[in-house]
């Protein structure tokens, strides 16, 4: 008794212990009240008594009831609308029996003590959730926030999300979703955190099949409107995509960097060939600076044809291309996967005329440079002059010279033969192969009249002439009828300015053949 005597005057006074009894230092409310003079200090033990029991009186009633405070406790889902037809069971520390069981509300009012309790909280389709709470005279009580009954988790985020972000750009990403419930989760995903204001493109409400992982694709945009406080180094900023109506979230860190456009530049191309082997080639070297104290990434190089006269807009863009992806399927566009501070990098952009490429000065167009970050790309004009056409072609010409006079032999009892040869020149600007040479009028020039002893040349640089013989001669029907004939020459060869076709024609009445009387 003696301990909880002193125990409940500590606020009061600090007694010490003596053989006495209990005893008062001085400075204490004891040492104040025997210092009263007068009648009232006869009192003094009776007033000490009362004290004593008041404050005893006072901390038995604060220990063995204590102070009730007006507890309100409000449930919500995790978008913030109230469960009006929720359910929560509120249990002192260490009971199984609920203090308080409430339903069909989404608010609760609860008088409790002071201290630390714990809850069971659920509504029709969301999952229960159990977790503790404290009051305290300063408190009016916890919200409650219940997720939907969706067992789906966000994986790899960290990952896949970009590592920076720039002011008015977007980019896109890949965000793993893993179902770990038997049935089929339809889910929505939102942003949020720094995210928050941020545009969602693309695939943001998805199915997901029972105990599966599946993969959808993101753009996220940036307004042009975000500020950004370090201009030279960007902004931390934290990005969180949650699974809407739980809990569930992936969440990482990022840079947010201002927008580079103005910073980038590109050097001019002029290109010029001609439409001739060992001249149809030219290349010009595009440089692309980054001024900014940033990284840049996932830019696109290309070229875009504006105008074009003599040669079709859409074929000449397929002349151009940047050397080292030469062979792939469209090589005048070109991904850059990312500029480092302050640096530079360099693309070699040639261009290669086939040779149906027809003479034209002055063929406009662009060099592109494209970026998510970018409200639209920066351009640097492109020129083209191809200044020689692929001229190809023969010229025939007839030794000796039409027309040809066929005798008769007397003695031979028919017509002479005659051997004549066709001169073939290349007068073109492209060596030519597989040149073959026949007779087009075979129905009326047989033969009999005309027939070639060579009818082919392999091969035929520009410039070169090279002779083909052929045998003249006239039927012996001609006998007393003679009368002349026209013979026409068919030509073809490959055709030097597309690969897998031939040139051909037809000089009419090329040779004139003449039988002669005795």
């Amino acid at each position: 008794m003696e301990w909880f005597f002193r125990a409940d005057l500590e606020r009061f006074d600090e007694p010490s212990y003596g053989s006495g009894g209990v005893e008062f230092e001085s400075e204490g409310i004891a040492g104040q009240l025997t210092s009263v003079v007068g009648p009232v200090k006869k009192f003094l033990p009776h007033i000490i008594a009362v004290v004593v029991i008041a404050a005893i009186a006072w901390f038995a009633y604060d220990y063995f009831f204590g102070s009730v405070v007006s507890v309100t406790i409000t449930v919500k889902d995790t978008e913030g609308k109230l469960l009006d037809d929720s359910m929560i069971k509120i249990f002192a520390a260490g009971s199984s029996e609920p203090l308080f069981d409430g339903t069909g509300s989404s608010t609760y009012a609860v008088s409790l003590k002071a201290g630390t309790y714990r809850y069971e909280a659920n509504a029709p389709g969301y999952a229960i959730k159990k977790s503790s709470f404290d009051v305290s005279s300063e408190e009016t009580g916890p919200i409650i926030k219940l997720q939907q009954d969706i067992d789906v988790e966000i994986v790899n985020f960290e990952q896949d999300f970009p590592e920076s972000l720039f002011v008015g750009g977007s980019k896109q990403f890949s965000v793993q979703l893993k179902n770990h419930s038997g049935s089929s989760e339809s889910i929505e995903l939102v942003a949020e955190s720094d995210l928050e204001g941020y545009e969602l493109v693309g695939t943001t409400q998805i199915t997901i099949p029972a105990n599966s992982t599946q993969a959808v694709s993101v753009e996220i945009i940036v307004p042009a409107s975000t500020v950004v406080k370090d201009q030279k180094n960007g902004d931390e900023k934290t990005a969180v995509l949650r699974v809407k109506y739980t809990e569930e979230q992936g969440k990482t860190d990022f840079v947010l960097y201002p927008n580079p456009g103005l910073e980038i530049s590109l050097s001019d191309a002029d290109f010029g060939a001609k439409a001739r082997e060992n001249y149809n080639k030219d290349e010009e070297e595009i440089s692309i600076k980054n001024s900014n104290y940033f990284p840049i990434e996932d830019l696109e190089l290309s070229v875009e044809i504006t105008s074009s006269t003599n040669n079709d807009p859409t074929s000449v863009l397929t002349w151009f291309q940047f050397t080292e992806i030469a062979n792939q399927e469209k090589p005048w566009r070109i991904e850059i996967s990312s500029i480092p501070a302050k640096g530079s990098i360099k693309k070699e952009l040639q261009v290669v005329l086939p040779m149906t490429a027809k003479k034209e000065l002055g063929i406009k167009g662009n060099i592109v440079l494209d970026a998510p970050f970018l409200s639209e790309p920066i351009k640097e004009t492109l020129t083209l002059d191809v200044k020689e056409s692929a001229e190809f072609g023969i010229e025939l010409s007839l030794s000796p010279r039409s027309p040809i006079e066929i005798e008769w032999g007397s003695t031979l009892g028919k017509y002479e033969d005659k051997i004549i040869t066709i001169n073939v020149k290349n007068s073109g600007k492209l060596d030519l192969e597989n040149l073959v040479f026949s007779v087009a009028n075979s129905t009326v020039c047989s033969t009999g009249w005309l027939e070639f002893i060579e009818n082919s040349i392999d091969s035929l640089r520009t410039g070169e002439t090279e002779g083909l013989k052929l045998n003249a001669s006239a039927p012996i029907a001609m006998r007393g009828q003679e009368q002349s004939k026209y013979c026409d020459i068919r030509h073809r060869f490959d055709n030097p300015a597309v690969a897998g076709t031939y040139a051909e024609g037809v000089e009419k009445s090329f040779i004139e053949i003449v039988p002669e009387t005795d």
